[in-house]
């Protein structure tokens, strides 16, 4: 039985709400480079195990396919740090240039800092987040890939970070 792109469309859209998975919006634009490479990498082995995310490590993995590999080792609030530093080949932008940056192809990366002391940490503080972003998902809203509780090829930032309060990062 054929189902039209439509009809396949509204049930992924369905499944997705449902499940708590990001889709594909009807609206989002993002970079087929980018896509690829996302894809490339095999995100869903970055999914959380119990408690551990490894959103770092897919990053990492994105950003190496990209030609930059200074993020090795690091957790997110360290990656944060470095790109923050003067120097470090990355400046903050807007979520709005982000979107026009990542539709570019370029390495954004979107980013929240948990300033929670933690002992026993790399940085010495609560796990932070990073996501690359690949798109637009809605209008003036960055569509992101992203390891963490939720792992998926592309949603909104929303849907990867709630409602915290996100940096972005672009490479170049």
């Amino acid at each position: 039985m054929a189902v039209s792109r439509a009809t396949s469309t509204r049930s992924t859209a369905r499944t997705a709400r449902a499940t708590g998975a990001a889709t594909r919006s009807v609206t989002g634009r993002r970079n087929a480079q980018l896509h690829r490479t996302v894809q490339s990498i095999n995100i869903q082995r970055f999914r959380a195990q119990g408690r551990t995310t490894f959103c770092n490590q897919a990053v990492h993995a994105i950003a190496s396919k990209l030609g930059y590999r200074g993020f090795g080792g690091l957790v997110a609030n360290q990656m944060i740090r470095k790109m923050q530093s003067p120097g470090s080949g990355f400046r903050q932008v807007s979520s709005q240039e982000a979107i026009r940056m990542a539709q570019q192809g370029k390495l954004v990366v979107a980013g929240w800092y948990n300033n929670t002391p933690r002992a026993g940490r790399p940085d010495g503080r609560a796990p932070g987040h990073v996501a690359v972003v690949t798109g637009e998902f809605s209008p003036g809203v960055p569509g992101i890939a992203q390891a963490g509780r939720n792992t998926f090829e592309w949603g909104s930032v929303r849907q990867g970070f709630g409602s915290k309060n996100v940096s972005y990062f672009v490479r170049g």
